[in-house]
């Protein structure tokens, strides 16, 4: 097959960039060059894997928005729940408030080790919920249910 000859003129950022790639063994610069023309103007081969990137970014971006909308919704019942506590909890008689406060904070080293464990994976709130209403898995797969 015969190629045609080209005379072309690249700007010092092009030509330094051929020049660099061309320095490696077996490769010239009418090679690079006709590969670079291949890949660019050529009507896409790789169209199915653009379309399957489209595809997967399509799906990440909706699992992302469900992710905010999920997260939306727990911000929104944490701070309702924590609305509702200060509005019905009465204050403390002063001569009490010591004694609350050393339990409240031993209470909440509690809760922050809790949290810290169930972070970790060691153990999930959701799993122990289920598992009490006797929605697990171990017992969908004993009663014979599929699980998804």
């Amino acid at each position: 097959m015969k190629k045609a000859r080209l005379q072309v003129r690249l700007g010092e950022k092009a030509e330094t960039l051929l020049s660099r790639a061309a320095e490696r063994p077996g490769v010239t610069k009418a090679s690079i060059v006709e590969a670079a023309i291949v890949e660019l103007l050529n009507p896409k081969e790789d169209s199915q894997e653009y379309a399957a990137l489209i595809k997967r970014l399509d799906k990440l971006t909706r699992a992302m928005e469900r992710l905010a909308d999920d997260a939306s919704a727990q911000t929104e019942t944490l701070a309702l729940y924590i609305l509702y506590y200060l509005c019905i909890t009465p204050p403390l008689p002063e001569q009490n408030r010591a004694a609350a406060e050393a339990l409240g904070q031993k209470r909440f080293e509690r809760f922050i080790s809790q949290v810290g464990d169930r972070l970790m994976g060691q153990e999930r709130f959701t799993d122990t919920l289920l598992e009490h209403m006797g929605l697990s898995a171990a017992t969908s797969e004993q009663r014979g249910e599929a699980v998804q």
